[in-house]
């Protein structure tokens, strides 16, 4: 094998392992509870964990949250105190920037 067909075999086979590290996706963060409290004009959801009522949480969301309730589409003004929440999309600290969130009625 000379010099030329190595490169060019190692050059494509790096190249296809460069690509398929881009496509990966990563996984959303999530946090799971119950509503605490909401807050419409600050555009968060207070909520807690559901083992530890002590464990409270922040969920932040704008005019793109998509919010479900009972699996219809729904809106931020759905949620109330005691529903049941999952909540996806990027923590920012210990608090989450949601980009979907579940609520489910108790």
């Amino acid at each position: 094998m000379n010099r030329r067909t190595f490169l060019g075999v190692t050059l494509s086979f790096g190249l296809t392992g460069i690509a398929r590290a881009q496509a990966k996706k990563t996984k959303p963060d999530r946090l799971s509870g119950v509503v605490r409290s909401v807050d419409a004009g600050a555009h968060t959801i207070e909520m807690h964990i559901r083992k530890n009522p002590n464990q409270v949480r922040k969920i932040m969301f704008d005019d793109s949250t998509k919010f479900t309730l009972g699996g219809k589409p729904a809106k931020a003004s759905d949620a109330k105190e005691g529903y049941g929440i999952v909540a996806l999309g990027k923590f920012e600290g210990i608090n989450l920037k949601a980009d979907q969130v579940a609520l489910t009625m108790k």
